[in-house]
């Protein structure tokens, strides 16, 4: 079978050949492959009429692609451009936890199954979680930035009005109990803190047992020192905290975000930093990605921001591309159905 293999500077082209082979070994398949430079400049993923979040050149893409029968990608842009230059194409796997790279409606069209990784990035993300807010109401990330970009040694950190709390003595606010706030609240346990959980959709059960406490949004945020987002974006929760969840809040609280910036009204959440009606903030998402040179978040010194690197771990990378590949193995080999399936039409096509 001829495989593309469009790798990039995160899962490059020998860890998903070597995770592929893996998969198949004994299995008796040959393989043939076209390979896609793998070292694309790291740049904003970009856009386009079809697709979101895509990295590296169409043009290139396409013609990496001509005899593929199987994609293996990451983030390459797999548009209805590139789909029609693989005419032999049975299936398209992205070793992402949402391949928001790929045309699903021209997949479906064509009767191609798009697989992908959900949950590979879970203690990626939740180890960067505790970080963030460790780098946040300990001042980290702070004093790096004066004593290494200023050279200034700042005394005032020690402010009490500025230092956090110590987690092991924080009640932490988790909006979202999925893979990964569960194991957030498992990390912040073994601290010794006492984790608040706020999801509908989870039995209540379920938290208790994780040693939690089920609650309603207006007491978690009004209890936590900290809170921290692990819920999907909908259009029930877009917008989730605005001014008058984020006014809930503790004046000494902070607020973190791993999952979606919009999630959160900015303005609001920029309104009660600059006004300290909250401690601080540290995002990981935003609503615009990059955020904007004139971005309020440039002049607020009680936030930390990093560029959506909580996923981004060697071990995330590989659990990507071995969870892609086993499903790529379990339907080319057993003919199961796909089972992470990320356009759900698939099957209402194979049902005719």
């Amino acid at each position: 079978m001829n495989v593309a293999i469009l790798g990039d500077l995160f899962i490059n082209n020998e860890i998903l050949q070597t995770e592929l082979m893996r998969a198949f070994a004994g299995a008796g398949v040959k393989f043939e492959y076209t390979f896609l430079s793998d070292s694309w400049p790291l740049a904003p993923r970009k856009k386009s009429e079809e697709i979101s979040g895509f990295v590296g050149d169409e043009e290139d893409t396409r013609k990496a692609v001509h005899e593929a029968e199987i994609i293996l990608t990451h983030t390459a842009p797999i548009t209805r451009r590139v789909l029609a230059a693989a005419s032999n194409l049975k299936i398209v796997g992205a070793a992402c936890s949402s391949p928001v790279n790929i045309d699903w409606k021209a997949c479906t069209e064509r009767g191609i199954p798009v697989l992908y990784a959900p949950d590979r990035d879970i203690v990626a993300v939740a180890e960067f979680t505790v970080g963030l807010m460790l780098a946040q109401s300990r001042n980290i990330s702070r004093s790096h930035k004066s004593m290494m970009a200023e050279k200034r040694w700042r005394e005032d950190l020690y402010l009490n009005e500025i230092v956090g709390m110590e987690l092991g003595s924080s009640v932490i606010g988790l909006i979202g109990f999925d893979a990964i706030g569960s194991k957030v609240a498992a990390l912040l346990q073994a601290f010794g803190a006492r984790v608040l959980v706020f999801d509908p959709s989870v039995p209540i059960e379920r938290i208790q047992e994780a040693g939690c406490e089920a609650v309603d949004l207006d007491t978690l945020l009004k209890e936590a020192d900290f809170i921290s987002l692990h819920c999907r974006l909908t259009k029930e929760t877009r917008g989730l905290l605005g001014e008058r969840e984020i006014r809930l809040m503790k004046p000494y609280a902070y607020l973190i975000n791993t999952a979606h910036g919009e999630l959160i009204d900015h303005d609001a959440l920029y309104r009660a930093l600059a006004g300290k009606q909250i401690l601080g903030a540290a995002l990981d998402v935003f609503e615009a990605e990059p955020p904007p040179p004139n971005s309020l978040l440039y002049t607020l010194e009680n936030v930390t921001a990093t560029s959506r690197l909580a996923g981004a771990s060697i071990q995330a990378a590989e659990n990507g591309a071995r969870v892609l590949c086993a499903g790529v193995y379990d339907y080319i080999v057993n003919k199961n159905p796909p089972r992470y399936c990320a356009n759900p039409d698939y099957i209402k096509y194979l049902s005719g």
